[in-house]
């Protein structure tokens, strides 16, 4: 990919289930929704099976998962037991220049959605409170430790992607830490995830 820096956050391979370390209740979190208005996490997983992904633009595994997220969200955008949310570590900002497609083909941002191979991006995106990455030279840096350990206290994680599953009473479920990013590897993770969920709206 000459020419583009992805910063790679997580190198970790799927995992499922979680551990006494990891909060296993939906955080009390609120924010903005790209594009919409602010969105009470709590509010929205009542009652609900819950499916919560957290990426941002410059992890490389995390654009890997991306489509594979559309699709999920694609598959039960209209099942009214499920509420689908992600939460991105960047900023409205950057996220509407990573969307946009009159923003400029040289564009750093621009040039990561298309390495992503969305042809969609229609899912929730919520957005973290600033980005802690800074653009260098054609290259993300994590230069806002502090904006990061925020984020990582508040849901308990070490690196992400991280994706997680609550059941109907806000508890955690499933923990998917990192993506493995091989075309099979996505396509299981993409049908594991469906058989998960599906599980869960059965009983």
């Amino acid at each position: 990919m000459k020419g583009l820096y992805v910063l790679s956050i997580s190198l970790l391979l799927v995992v499922t289930g979680c551990t006494n370390s990891v909060e296993r209740k939906v955080p009390d979190f609120k924010a903005k929704q790209f594009q919409a208005d602010t969105v009470d996490l709590q509010t929205v997983a009542k009652n609900k099976i819950t499916f919560l992904s957290i990426w941002s633009i410059f992890c490389g595994p995390c654009l890997a998962e991306l489509p594979e997220l559309q699709a999920v969200y694609a598959h039960y955008k209209s099942n009214q037991q499920v509420s689908f949310v992600t939460l991105a570590l960047n900023t409205e900002e950057e996220l509407t220049r990573f969307a946009s497609p009159a923003s400029d083909s040289s564009d750093i941002y621009r040039k990561l959605f298309k390495h992503s191979k969305l042809t969609d991006f229609s899912f929730p995106v919520l957005i973290g409170t600033r980005s802690p990455y800074q653009i260098e030279n054609g290259s993300a840096r994590l230069t806002d430790t502090k904006a990061a350990d925020q984020v990582k206290q508040l849901f308990t994680i070490k690196g992400i992607p991280v994706t997680r599953i609550y059941d109907r009473q806000g508890e955690l479920i499933v923990e998917n830490i990192g993506v493995e990013t091989s075309p099979a590897g996505l396509r299981t993770y993409r049908t594991n995830l469906i058989q998960k969920i599906d599980s869960l709206l059965a009983l």
